[in-house]
């Protein structure tokens, strides 16, 4: 996640937290919608080495009660 890009979210989030405006509510959280939306669409690493597929972790055997 770019350093931007994240700052640009929690100021969002931090508005969202405190907005007591419902229209304006709605608001802030369709911006911020629309922020992850955009960051989804552009490319993570174009240029930078591919990593392999991460391994699925093993299941636990145990079971909580």
């Amino acid at each position: 996640m770019r350093g931007k890009t994240k700052e640009r979210w929690k100021e969002i989030c931090e508005r969202a937290v405190v907005e007591q405006d419902p229209d304006r509510f709605v608001a802030t959280i369709q911006e911020l919608l629309q922020e992850l939306e955009d960051e989804e669409e552009q490319p993570r690493n174009p240029t930078g080495p591919q990593q392999p597929p991460s391994e699925k972790p093993a299941k636990l055997s145990w079971q909580v009660a």
